[in-house]
């Protein structure tokens, strides 16, 4: 096991992303000084990557981080169709690698590496994601935000990509109370099978006995989305999958989803699909 240390703040900055399908028989690029943090989150299949002389296989949901000053190479082609995520980042503070697991020591024998900071983060080389569509989601967040005109763009990035080291941070992971993962569990299981009903902040507080604030706050911190964005997400989801396996109208599709008013359903969809919800249909129809 090892892990990397990154003195904070500044936290490590996001510099650009994108996602690779290989088919059976592809390789990984080999790179030697990237001069660059190379963060891997494989979705589907495997890589099977080198770094100097030490080589992981890596499945869906797991993750790689290789390091700017050391040489990259594919052990192996896939053998399946794989498709994994990839992220460069950089930072300006000090950092450090080791198979220490706990930082304090680290800044204790090391301290011609590391300046005093108020925060280090300790993220594990090569992981497994306890949240992994989270990350997923975070990741196409900073792709589709790489198309928009800066410096928005930029912000949006950077806050997803700050989300998702968050998430890999073991102090972070290791602090976070078990109840509010199961409350953020429990209420994304409701929504998933409550969201054609109406579903109030109010009408959380009561079923889960938590004022919403501290319900957002789980909800986000595990999901990434609030309640209103998370039930936003599941009825376009399912809209969508109508859209493309049934002949229903738009109307009845809206209704079925749980929108009350077919104009808002439409501008809904444009918003977060960026066509409406028949040309969605007709597109993949044709």
């Amino acid at each position: 096991m090892s892990y990397i240390y990154f003195n904070s703040p500044p936290s490590p900055y996001y510099l650009e992303s994108g996602i690779s399908h290989y088919q059976l028989g592809d390789s990984h690029p080999n790179r030697h000084r990237l001069n660059m943090f190379d963060l891997i989150i494989v979705r589907k299949g495997n890589l099977y990557l080198g770094e100097d002389k030490q080589s992981w296989l890596l499945n869906a949901g797991q993750t790689l981080i290789l390091l700017p000053d050391r040489y990259h190479y594919s052990v192996e082609p896939v053998r399946e169709e794989t498709i994994f995520y990839w992220i460069h980042f950089q930072t300006v503070n000090d950092w450090i690698e080791s198979d220490q697991p706990h930082h304090k020591f680290q800044v204790q024998e090391h301290q011609d590496c590391f300046n005093p900071a108020p925060y280090t983060m300790q993220i594990t080389k090569h992981m497994q994601l306890l949240y992994p569509q989270q990350a997923y989601q975070l990741v196409e967040r900073m792709n589709e935000a790489g198309k928009q005109i800066e410096p928005k763009a930029y912000w949006q990035k950077q806050h997803a990509f700050e989300q998702l080291l968050l998430m890999m941070d073991i102090k972070q992971n290791n602090s976070q109370p078990n109840s509010l993962v199961r409350l953020a569990e429990q209420v994304e299981h409701y929504i998933r099978n409550h969201y054609q009903e109406q579903i109030t902040n109010q009408a959380l507080s009561l079923i889960f006995n938590y004022h919403y604030n501290y319900i957002t706050r789980a909800l986000k911190q595990v999901y990434g989305f609030t309640p209103n964005e998370y039930v936003m997400k599941v009825r376009l989801d399912q809209a969508k999958i109508l859209l493309l396996n049934t002949h229903q109208s738009i109307a009845s599709i809206a209704e079925a989803v749980g929108f009350d008013n077919i104009p808002y359903f439409s501008n809904c969809f444009i918003k977060h699909v960026g066509e409406t919800p028949s040309s969605f249909r007709k597109k993949y129809f044709e």
